[in-house]
């Protein structure tokens, strides 16, 4: 039988046929959840999964064609395309070929992919005279409609294939790493402390935007401007400083910030979340953030994190035999550049593509309702593009309505649901995602250990105990509500979220394994977090005390 998922073929999962031909299918909770809208679905995620098969063919990965996927009741479910044996065997000699590159030179590898991206977008902002959020209204609708097409059909898709080759070069390579690492030590690489220092201390382009944030917080202070930040109402901030010749100075310092680094949406898998540079006033919670920190927490930890990885690296060498040395080494230096590499890029692929989005389909949904094409502004992200197309020229002649309504009508019951961890064989789910290292990003299986009699086991993790209380935050919005020394718990977290580990202790997610964001900021940040421990979000409350052991990879609940 096949589930419907919101009109969009592709998506629709067949409750008999696709686990027998895969096995399981995971549930998506890192980008997943909340509920995505189905415009995002057909644009964003469409190209993101064309991009997975994309990079494991053109690389010939030996194990898998790249990704597949389903909504089932509005969440993402993803598996393996994995090969056969004969499969891979024939395409083994072509991987070893189209891999060297980035074992040899990964940094040239990405720097060139970096200038190709941010050249694309800049081309599709400057031949349309646009600059500013506001400039997109000065489109004509057959502008504003090329813009769309532009970036749905060639924007889109070349972000998603430069995306999705690095990222499937990147994990297959630590991918790789990690079954030397258990084949040579008897250990989970995910869960090795040895392992997390091994791939800590590189500054990412995450980093370095926090750190300019940062900067302009500590300016505030010396200029005088803790007052104007003293309450909660981000707005009523805006308007405090604009109410005196300081505080203007200071904005205008920090308007220049979101001109450089702005394009990037609250939640980063979305259209409809607000961009920083659409909403100035977005980022002034994080600035507050980081306004009490006198230096910024990533320097302060960062020569002692880099020690460690030296001595780390020199340990772990020192226990590896002779004959396999020189191939370790390589593939661990490889395997290093793959985590800088999952944090950096989000700024040049996730944050910036998904902010164009945002601002094209924003001013479409703005046109639509004033035309009575639909009844809200926010109803676009229940169309697809075939559908704005469709009314796009013949504006207000087109009623969208009846396609918002059933689409919308499911995803608020969609919404509602609590999405089941996976379909099919779960004592499959290992192989799967062995299969495609790229997985381990998006969801994983916890690493049960029963005589350790913890609440909560973790698929990856950061180094580090430390036991307080729990703060249960589902979306990057809330993030204000953390406290000082409290234990972050979360279903995921992204870049969106990196200014909270200025403040943090520690770390508890559902989703996420040794390549995902919590685990590496965790890891640069001197913080223990838990990945993937799947029912963080539900088990834990807010107030309750919590031991997270990053060592082991297990969460104690206290009480």
């Amino acid at each position: 039988m096949l589930h419907p998922a919101y009109d969009l073929s592709f998506y629709e999962f067949d409750d008999e046929k696709d686990p027998q031909s895969y096995g399981v299918l995971l549930c998506d909770v890192v980008h997943g959840k909340p509920a995505m809208k189905p415009l995002y679905i057909g644009i964003g995620w469409y190209w993101y999964y064309s991009g997975f098969r994309y990079g494991s063919e053109t690389l010939f990965l030996p194990t898998t064609r790249g990704w597949d996927s389903r909504f089932i009741q509005g969440y993402p479910y993803i598996t393996a395309i994995r090969t056969t044996e004969e499969e891979r065997r024939e395409r083994e000699p072509y991987f070893r070929q189209k891999i060297k590159p980035f074992l040899q030179d990964f940094d040239a590898v990405w720097d060139g992919y970096k200038k190709e991206l941010i050249e694309l977008y800049t081309e599709a902002k400057e031949s349309r005279g646009l600059k500013d959020w506001g400039d997109i209204k000065r489109l004509t609708n057959i502008e504003l409609l090329s813009f769309f097409l532009d970036f749905t059909y060639t924007i889109n898709r070349k972000e998603g294939e430069i995306h999705m080759i690095m990222m499937m070069a990147s994990y297959y390579i630590n991918g790789l790493f990690q079954l030397m690492w258990k084949d040579l030590f008897g250990r989970d690489a995910p869960i090795d402390p040895d392992f997390g220092k091994l791939m800590s201390g590189f500054e990412n382009q995450d980093v370095k935007v926090m750190r300019e944030l940062w900067r302009l917080s500590r300016k505030a202070v010396s200029m005088g401007l803790e007052e104007a930040f003293a309450g909660s109402d981000r707005e009523e901030i805006l308007r405090l400083l604009n109410e005196n010749e300081r505080g203007r100075e200071w904005l205008e310092e920090y308007h220049a910030f979101l001109t450089r680094h702005g394009w990037r949406c609250e939640r980063m898998h979305a259209y409809d979340t607000p961009a920083w540079i659409e909403r100035p006033s977005l980022a002034l919670n994080r600035v507050k953030m980081l306004m009490k920190d006198e230096e910024f927490t990533f320097d302060t930890e960062r020569g002692r994190i880099i020690l460690e990885r030296e001595q780390a690296e020199k340990n772990v060498l020192e226990k590896v035999p002779a004959e396999v040395k020189d191939s370790f080494e390589v593939l661990m230096k490889a395997a290093q550049r793959s985590g800088y590499w999952s944090e950096d890029h989000t700024y040049f692929c996730d944050f910036y593509v998904g902010a164009l989005g945002r601002w094209i389909v924003t001013e479409f949904g703005r046109r639509f309702a004033l035309a009575g094409c639909i009844d809200s502004a926010e109803d676009i992200h229940f169309l697809h593009p075939d559908e704005i197309r469709k009314a796009a020229i013949p504006m207000g002649k087109v009623d969208l309505r009846p396609y918002v309504q059933r689409r919308k009508e499911a995803w608020e019951e969609n919404s509602k649901v609590e999405p089941v961890p996976f379909y099919g064989d779960i004592s499959q789910a290992q192989d799967v995602l062995k299969s495609d290292p790229t997985l381990s990003v998006s969801t994983q299986v916890p690493i049960v250990r029963e005589e350790l009699k913890a609440d909560l086991y973790g698929a990856a993790a950061a180094p580090g105990v430390y036991e307080g209380r729990a703060r249960v935050i589902m979306s990057a919005d809330q993030l204000p509500e953390v406290e000082p020394g409290e234990i972050l718990v979360a279903p995921g977290t992204s870049a969106a979220w990196t200014a909270a580990f200025s403040v943090i202790k520690g770390l508890v997610t559902d989703g996420g394994g040794a390549l995902s964001h919590p685990v590496i900021m965790a890891r640069e940040y001197g913080i223990p977090c838990v990945a993937g421990c799947v029912e963080g979000s539900q088990k834990i409350r807010t107030g309750m005390t919590i031991r997270i052991d990053g060592d082991l990879g297990v969460v104690y609940i206290k009480a």
